[in-house]
């Protein structure tokens, strides 16, 4: 799991690979698969948030 000063952020729900916070702009985060379309496989992606923390919780909470 990929640890930040806020949480922790676990794997992807799809594919079991690690995942990553992404930042556009100054106000928009989200986490995505390191598989993720374009860069491996996997459509393993969060919901986009103002911050990091929702960001994060948004995917953890993911189904």
């Amino acid at each position: 799991m990929t640890e930040t000063n806020t949480t922790v952020i676990k794997p992807c729900n799809k594919c079991g690979s690690r995942a990553e916070l992404v930042k556009a702009g100054s106000h928009r985060f989200w986490v995505q698969c390191m598989e993720y379309i374009g860069q491996g496989n996997c459509t393993g992606i969060g919901a986009q948030a103002d911050n990091k923390k929702e960001a994060i919780h948004n995917w953890n909470s993911r189904r």
